[in-house]
């Protein structure tokens, strides 16, 4: 089904969005934090998911309204949105695809004790509902959506391009992250047990996938204000 929506952002519903988005990247990151379990997790900024979750949460907390509020400003939202949205899908595409089926069969497994239910619930808010919310606020209040070119398909991954060479550097000192068991956060980056070259396959299909769906969405976006105008924007249920 294709709605056509007004490109106005809704003030009502951004403002509960974004206050819902934060709110929950707090909690998700001090339940991954095992803040209430009482366990200390020293690689926590290891892991990707982790430092996207907490990028979103303090866009909308420190950096949106100082954009929002500024003039000069206000160009860079669209873009810094679209990067942002990419950016916290990546977590939960490779989380649902790569990780969560391994994570299941092991969850099955599991006895049903607080530090479960604990690991359960965050998982559910910082690889579900962080990701899908910032989705649904980008899509209907992210304001500018014309502004996006074709290279901000490729901009985008600057972070998780970032993020990678820091883990492949880190990894180099031997230091192992205990959650992981590894110097390597994830099991698709361990070098050691899958070979460099397995990994650099891996991180380039990953690479062009990320360019592929930025590329899609910004044609996506594109098509919808030659077909619509500039005041509308494109929603596909």
């Amino acid at each position: 089904m294709l709605v056509v929506l007004s490109d106005t952002p809704s003030g009502q519903i951004g403002a509960v969005l974004s206050a819902l988005i934060v709110a929950l990247c707090i909690i998700g990151l001090t339940m991954h934090k095992d803040f209430y379990a009482g366990i200390p997790r020293h690689g926590f900024f290891c892991f990707y998911t982790n430092l996207s979750n907490a990028l979103v949460g303090v866009y909308f907390a420190l950096i949106a309204p100082r954009l929002y509020a500024s003039a000069g400003l206000r160009p860079l939202i669209p873009h810094a949105e679209f990067m942002l949205m990419m950016s916290i899908m990546l977590t939960f595409s490779v989380f649902h695809l790569m990780l969560f089926p391994s994570i299941r069969s092991v969850a099955r497994r599991a006895k049903h004790t607080r530090e479960y239910r604990i690991v359960c619930a965050d998982n559910l808010i910082i690889h579900y509902l962080v990701p899908w919310l910032v989705f649904f606020y980008w899509l209907l209040c992210s304001p500018g959506k014309a502004a996006l070119g074709f290279s901000d398909a490729v901009l985008w991954t600057a972070f998780p391009t970032l993020y990678l060479a820091f883990i492949l550097l880190r990894a180099r000192s031997g230091r192992i992250i205990k959650e992981a068991g590894s110097p390597y956060p994830y099991p698709f980056l361990d070098a050691s047990a899958l070979g460099k070259g397995a990994v650099c396959r891996v991180c380039f299909t990953l690479y062009a996938l990320c360019i592929a769906a930025g590329t899609l969405t910004v044609a996506l976006i594109r098509i919808a204000y030659a077909l619509f105008g500039s005041g509308h924007a494109l929603f596909l249920v």
